[in-house]
């Protein structure tokens, strides 16, 4: 039997949102008077915040209109088109019902949502904010007339039903009160890392019932292939020695530089939300996330970007040149040096301005867990912001660059964090193989 634990793990874990005053019970329509702009404004700043798009736009498709699918072993579930369409929208949603969705999980016709929708974090939103995105959605996102396919859903993950008694068991952020763009910034920090960012989403580790351990807040926990690092203020295992300035550089750019780059999940969150918060927020959430209290880690104990250095530049390079047509596997240093060392430098010190960044004083090399190596190697990297678009190749049998066997691929991560970072983590190919999103 597929395993419902590991399904609902996922469907906990993805980054997600659709998205009040005194609720309204009748639905809001683009053609009703136009309100205020000042709300329409803080609408779409709550959207951006709350990193609505990042799963509910299809790559190529409208925004909003979803059909974006999240694989779980049971299925997968299938974004909801969130425009306001009557038909295949939320148009005929009102106030009321847009609220019970966003931080409850009941939609209009009283089902429940998987919580890959993170109702459990956005219920921490203040009526105000939930009540300026209603508008917002309801007047200035383009309606789109269609129909993402239902997500289904092998037993039991398909009884919707089942949600209730774990809404019921789980822990929800409190909704807060007043005016959040008044708060004082430890207050408004706490409010966007947790109730609109919901950070502790894929930073939090989960008990045997999924729920989120409060007692292990922003610890770290594996989400789907990628580990989402501790980020609590452990000068070990966290990240106690980042400064302020560390923090906001990595959620503008997605880049800190001397401890580490985004990628997969965060670097979506980057692009599609964090670079676009205002630097007054980011050093917000930052203030928050210096004061969270330190949790160490079993497998981390010491800071995981203070590992390596240059290493001498040796020339391995053989008489006889190499064969196109020769299929010989490489060993790790030799693999590392045909795919890796043009951009990162035989030495592993990168490009100048760190475009392809250093390979020591690297959270991602110098981890004691491989996965993001894995992941980054197998999948690229893209993101964007203002500072610049940032992208590596994959390197996995579908790459358009170089395709690399589960067994040079262990190699060269094994090479990579032996020479640079926190020591050989003896992978091997049958540990690549699992991490492939496709299998």
């Amino acid at each position: 039997m597929p395993d419902f634990s590991k399904t609902l793990r996922v469907l906990l874990s993805a980054s997600t949102v659709i998205g009040v005053c005194a609720l309204s019970q009748t639905p809001v329509h683009a053609e009703d008077a136009a309100p205020d702009q000042a709300v329409l404004d803080r609408g779409a700043y709550i959207a951006t915040a709350s990193d609505c798009i990042a799963c509910h736009t299809k790559p190529g498709s409208q925004p909003f209109a979803g059909g974006l699918k999240i694989a779980t072993p049971m299925g997968d579930v299938i974004s909801t088109n969130i425009t306001p369409d009557p038909d295949h929208g939320i148009g005929k949603y009102t106030e009321q019902d847009f609220e019970q969705a966003v931080r409850h999980g009941v939609r209009k016709d009283g089902a429940y949502l998987y919580p890959v929708m993170p109702y459990v974090s956005y219920a921490g939103m203040t009526d105000q904010d939930v009540h300026a995105l209603y508008v917002w959605f309801m007047h200035s996102v383009k309606p789109v007339a269609s129909a993402p396919a239902e997500t289904t859903l092998v037993f039991p993950a398909n009884m919707r039903s089942a949600m209730a008694a774990w809404n019921f068991v789980t822990t929800k952020e409190e909704p807060e009160s007043g005016d959040s763009s008044t708060y004082d910034p430890l207050r408004r920090g706490k409010y966007l890392t947790n109730a609109l960012e919901h950070c502790g989403t894929c930073h939090t580790p989960r008990n045997f019932m999924l729920s989120e351990k409060q007692d292990r807040y922003l610890a770290g926990t594996s989400l789907d292939g990628w580990y989402a690092p501790n980020i609590t203020s452990s000068k070990t295992g966290g990240i106690g020695n980042w400064s302020e300035d560390d923090i906001v550089a990595y959620l503008k750019t997605g880049h800190a530089n001397g401890h580490a780059q985004a990628a997969g999940p965060m670097a979506e969150a980057v692009e599609h939300s964090t670079s676009h918060l205002t630097d007054q927020d980011l050093h917000a959430i930052a203030t928050y996330i210096h004061q969270v209290p330190a949790m160490d880690d079993d497998m981390e104990h010491q800071a995981r970007d203070s590992f390596g250095k240059a290493t001498e530049a040796l020339d391995i390079r053989q008489s006889a040149p190499t064969r196109i047509d020769d299929l010989t596997e490489m060993d790790g240093q030799h693999a590392y040096d045909a795919n890796c060392a043009a951009c990162h430098g035989q030495t592993g010190m990168g490009t100048k301005d760190q475009y392809a960044p250093s390979l020591f004083h690297n959270s991602t090399v110098g981890s004691a867990r491989p996965d993001n190596l894995i992941m980054t190697i197998l999948h690229g990297v893209q993101r964007k912001t203002e500072a610049g678009d940032v992208s590596m190749p994959d390197f996995s049998g579908h790459s358009d660059v170089q395709r690399l066997s589960d067994d040079e691929l262990a190699k060269i991560v094994n090479y990579v964090m032996a020479t640079f970072g926190s020591g050989d983590p003896h992978v091997t190919a049958d540990q690549v193989a699992q991490f492939h999103k496709d299998k």
